[in-house]
């Protein structure tokens, strides 16, 4: 396999592309390149979005005119689940820096600060410089944390801190970003039963600090018949209980024109990384995906192959693995699409990762890679009159080391991942959907997913897994001046299983009602109120942690 021969030669080229970067990178997803559509900015001149007074991101919805440009919504997954984020999870902006233009001033630089409830304060902004035209850096920093906590006061309380310096340059031939940041989350195992006991938070508390950078270079020629960027990234993470973990992730995407309507694509990946938690693992995965491309007004269409070559020094494993990948999209009439295809993939289960899913994760964690062995998938995507646009996607998977989480049988405040066995095909089957509707100033996205899992093997259920979830958001804006909006979450079929009784438990459904109301003072001033978990409802999305019941956060937010 040609990565395998001499990967390092491979990351070699990407990082020293990235040395450069260092004092002019940028945010990690300028760098971001579909398999479907490559678009790189050959504009010498950095335009700046106005900055989002508004933070949380606001989806949008294309014009029904813009039939051609039309793109599917549906996000690459790691595994076809994805857990909605919701109270008390703060919703992550975009960095500083929004692409949302919600016509609220022409300002690039937001600083806002609130207050409420279970003693939450909050902070976060972004303020940037722009020497001349080519050349932007700024620094975004974030605070978010509750003191108190749904139960045992201090005993559950959380929070986040982090900040990030980012930069980005273009030249005539290329166009440079980097970023490089410092983050920290902690927590506090304070699930248990029958209620949180009398003890020092200390002792339960959970914290761990992630640094990183990454930084990018791609092709800024403009009328280039080539395209391509390559970016390569550092991270290294450690906890309060001395696990620690460091990750160097290099990608090149590219593009090749043949004929006016065929074009080959190449993208690579490597990934090295040594987690240790008493014992040291290095682990290493490089992935080649060559594709050819053909497009034209009614059809798009691509086939190619995934070769990926995993290793893992602890498990002795070092195998590689060939997956066809195909896609078509047919556009029978305007304005709706119909597509399919086949896809297989192996994904790295980093324990930074895992920990940003599962913060409350017991020591001695195994990790494991994920392969997806085959996946097909259909479905159809459109934009209707009078605003509405809609998409629905149907697929089945089969996976390897498919893992879920559950209590630990030593002590049920932590939790285990669980793989099950690499000779166990675990099948997934996914339904999804999403609406949408824009009219003036009325934005309305509502998704649902069904899963049925199957064939698991050793792990007997999806633990923590849902069966059905749905997210509904909606923002209406009045004169400009009053913006509301509203998320409704609801997750259902959620299991999990106490080792030490040996009982299982069908966790209750998830409601979750939020509500936000920003007004505009001035140009630069605005106050906002959100109320979170309006209904009340201390659920449990895992086993023993119920979730802060209704929370409200108040602040001011200035423009400049």
């Amino acid at each position: 396999m040609i990565l395998t021969k001499n990967p390092y030669k491979f990351l070699t080229i990407v990082s020293l592309s990235c040395v450069s970067i260092m004092a002019n990178g940028q945010d990690k997803k300028q760098g971001s390149i579909t398999n479907e559509d490559i678009v790189i900015d050959k504009e010498r001149k950095i335009e700046l979005p106005q900055a989002n007074r508004i933070f949380e991101k606001i989806p949008t919805i294309q014009d029904a005119n813009k039939g051609k440009g039309l793109r599917y919504e549906f996000t690459e997954r790691k595994l076809p689940i994805q857990m909605p984020q919701f109270s008390p999870v703060v919703v992550m902006p975009g960095d500083g820096i929004s692409k949302e233009n919600t016509k609220l001033g022409n300002y690039n630089n937001v600083i806002k600060a609130g207050f409420g409830n279970y003693a939450h304060t909050f902070l976060e902004g972004h303020v940037g410089i722009q020497p001349n035209e080519d050349v932007y850096h700024g620094i975004y920093f974030k605070h978010d944390g509750n003191r108190l906590g749904p139960v045992g006061a201090s005993n559950s309380g959380r929070s986040q801190n982090l900040i990030k310096v980012h930069s980005k340059t273009i030249t005539n031939t290329f166009k440079f970003d980097g970023a490089i940041g410092w983050e920290r989350q902690s927590t506090h195992f304070y699930g248990k039963v029958p209620n949180p006991y009398d003890i020092v938070a200390d002792s339960i508390a959970q914290h761990w600090n992630k640094f990183h950078y990454i930084g990018s270079i791609s092709n800024a020629i403009r009328g280039s018949k080539i395209d391509y960027t390559a970016t390569s990234g550092l991270s290294f993470l450690y906890t309060k209980y001395d696990a620690r973990e460091w990750v160097w992730d290099s990608k090149i995407n590219a593009v090749f024109p043949i004929t006016n309507g065929l074009t080959a694509h190449f993208d690579g990946n490597m990934v090295i990384s040594e987690y240790t938690d008493e014992v040291a693992d290095r682990r290493q995965l490089f992935k080649l995906k060559p594709t050819f491309q053909y497009k034209n007004d009614f059809l798009n269409i691509s086939a190619g192959i995934n070769i990926a070559n995993d290793k893992d020094k602890n498990l002795n494993l070092n195998d590689t693995y060939v997956f066809p990948t195909a896609k078509i999209d047919v556009q029978p009439i305007e304005n709706i699409h119909v597509f399919g295809g086949i896809d297989g993939d192996v994904y790295m289960n980093n324990f930074m990762n895992i920990l940003q899913e599962m913060p409350w994760l017991a020591a001695k964690s195994q990790l494991k890679d994920t392969r997806k062995t085959a996946e097909f998938f259909a479905g159809a995507k459109g934009l209707l009159e009078n605003g509405f646009g809609f998409e629905a996607k149907v697929s089945y998977g089969q996976y390897r080391n498919f893992y879920v989480f559950n209590n630990s049988g030593a002590d049920s405040t932590r939790f285990n991942i669980n793989f099950s066995n690499d000779t166990t095909k675990v099948k997934v089957t996914n339904f999804s959907g999403q609406l949408n509707y824009q009219y003036e100033n009325f934005r309305s996205l509502l998704k649902v997913d069904y899963y049925n899992y199957a064939g698991l093997g050793n792990l007997d259920q999806a633990w923590h897994r849902p069966s059905f979830t749905s997210t509904w958001n909606n923002t209406l804006t009045f004169k400009e001046k009053l913006i509301v909006s509203s998320d409704i979450y609801f997750i259902t079929g959620l299991k999990g299983k106490n080792l030490i009784t040996n009982k299982e438990q069908n966790l209750s459904s998830i409601f979750d009602l939020n509500l936000k109301f920003t007004y505009l003072i001035t140009d630069r001033f605005n106050v906002f109120v959100s109320a979170n978990n309006i209904l009340g409802k201390e659920y449990q999305r895992y086993l023993y942690y119920p979730q802060q019941g209704i929370n409200f956060l108040a602040g001011l937010s200035y423009s400049f």
